[in-house]
C-alpha cells in the first residue's frame, strides 16, 4: 500500500494474518451492538457504561446503568451522523475482548482538562483502546485494533491521530506510552504522566 508516495506495511494484510491465526474479527460499533462492549470490574467503569470522555462531569457513579447506556448510545448515534465510524469492537472466538473509540477532539469535552493537551485540530482523537483481560494483553489484539483505526481513518482522508498515553502504567483508557512508541507515535507534549502522543500517516493515494 502506498501513502503519500511512500510504501509502508499494509495494516490490513497484517490484520488478516492475525484474524486467521487467532480467530479474531471486528465490528464497527453501532447502536445494535453496543451491548457487546466489554464488561469488566464493577459499574460504572466497564466500557458499556463509561461516559468519561463524553462529558466533563464526574457523574459516572451518579447515573444508573440504563442511563449510562442511553448516554453512550446517544453519543454514538450523534457522532456517527457527523463524523462517521467512531468505534470498533474486537472479538476473539466470538467473545468481545477489546474496544477502541475515536472521533474529532471536539466530540470529547474532557480532552481540555489534560495538562498535556489539547489535541491538535488536524488530528483525530483516540479516546479508548482497551483490552480488559490482562491475560489477553501482549497477544496483538491492541495492535489489531489500532491497525483497523488507522486504516479506517486513512481511507476517509485523515492524516493524523493523537491520544493521551500513560507513563509507567497500563491503567489508562488508551493504554501505556510504550505501546504507542512501539507503533510509530511520538510524544507531542508532555506536562504530566499523561503525555499527548501523535502519529502522522498521510492519506491513501488512490
Amino acid at each position: 500500500m502506498r501513502f503519500c508516495g511512500k510504501v509502508i506495511d499494509d495494516p490490513n494484510g497484517l490484520s488478516s494474518l492475525w484474524e486467521e491465526r487467532m480467530n479474531l474479527r471486528h465490528e464497527i460499533v453501532l447502536c445494535r451492538n453496543l451491548k457487546d462492549l466489554p464488561v469488566f470490574r464493577l459499574f460504572p467503569y466497564s466500557c458499556q457504561y463509561c461516559v468519561y470522555w463524553e462529558s466533563t462531569e464526574d457523574s459516572d457513579e451518579k447515573v444508573s446503568k440504563e442511563k449510562a447506556q442511553q448516554l453512550k448510545s446517544d453519543w454514538f448515534r450523534n457522532v456517527s451522523k457527523e463524523f462517521g465510524d467512531c468505534g470498533v469492537i474486537a472479538y476473539l472466538n466470538n467473545e468481545s475482548v477489546g474496544y477502541a473509540q475515536y472521533a474529532l477532539p471536539k466530540f470529547f469535552p474532557r480532552v481540555q482538562q489534560y495538562a498535556s493537551g489539547p489535541p491538535s485540530d488536524d488530528s483525530v482523537f483516540l479516546a479508548c483502546l482497551y483490552i480488559p483481560k490482562r491475560e489477553l494483553r501482549g497477544m496483538g489484539i491492541g495492535r489489531y485494533l489500532l491497525d483497523f483505526v488507522l486504516s479506517n481513518l486513512q481511507k476517509r482522508g485523515y492524516g493524523a491521530i493523537e491520544t493521551y498515553a500513560r507513563k509507567g502504567s497500563e491503567s489508562n483508557p488508551a493504554g501505556p506510552l510504550g505501546f504507542y512508541l512501539k507503533n510509530g507515535f511520538f510524544v507531542k507534549r508532555e506536562r504530566d504522566e499523561f503525555p499527548l502522543v501523535r502519529k502522522e500517516f498521510g492519506t491513501v493515494m488512490l
